[in-house]
């Protein structure tokens, strides 16, 4: 169990996919489908990696690292069919949800996702999280995606608290470098547990 001293903080963020619900699967399954459909090489992991950045983001990076040419569009429309296919068998990780309702009378929560707001709102509904929330922030809320610090220092802003007063949860590479890019602490959460507190240096 992590030993971090919370009172430091007036709010934690959470992203979404990975850190509060078990989504990764399904969004990488949707990712795999979308490629093949364009005889695409699948390497997941480099997907995997950018969780939290938009589907065209991603699709652009992963273009120019491996040299491939991509229909984006279609790769959008069909990872979206794909994902609408499964988003439904996505439950809670139980151990961020948890602190999320231990400390919902205490702290001002927020939610700062690369996702669409569709997803995130039938997601956050379906799982009953919405009413946890102050502020959600969501791809469409921010012009620059993580490791941009844009979509956190935009849920503080609506939290009304300082940056340095805020604790984020992420589950990503590219997660923990927009919570540090917003100058904020952060918590990584890993196998569907809080794994490790990561400060500012």
């Amino acid at each position: 169990m992590l030993s971090i001293d919370y009172s430091k903080y007036d709010a934690f963020i959470f992203d979404m996919d990975g850190t509060l619900v078990d989504s990764m699967p399904a969004h990488l399954a949707a990712w795999e489908e979308a490629l093949n459909k364009q005889g695409l090489p699948v390497y997941i992991d480099f997907v995997a990696q950018r969780g939290g950045m938009p589907t065209l983001k991603i699709a652009e990076q992963y273009q120019q690292h491996y040299q491939v040419n991509i229909d984006a569009s279609q790769l959008l429309n069909d990872k979206r069919a794909g994902f609408d296919a499964l988003w439904h068998k996505v439950e809670r990780i139980p151990a961020s949800c948890k602190l999320l309702a231990e400390y919902s009378a205490t702290k001002k929560l927020g939610l700062g996702t690369g996702a669409e707001r569709v997803n995130m709102d039938r997601i956050t509904n379906n799982l009953q999280l919405t009413e946890y929330f102050q502020a959600m922030v969501c791809a469409e809320d921010v012009a620059a995606h993580k490791p941009e610090p844009d979509t956190f220092l935009q849920v503080a802003q609506r939290l009304a608290v300082e940056p340095k007063r805020c604790l984020v949860f992420e589950d990503t590479p590219f997660g923990i470098q927009a919570a540090h890019n917003a100058g904020m602490d952060c918590v990584m959460v890993k196998d569907a547990q809080l794994a490790e507190f990561l400060p500012l240096a």
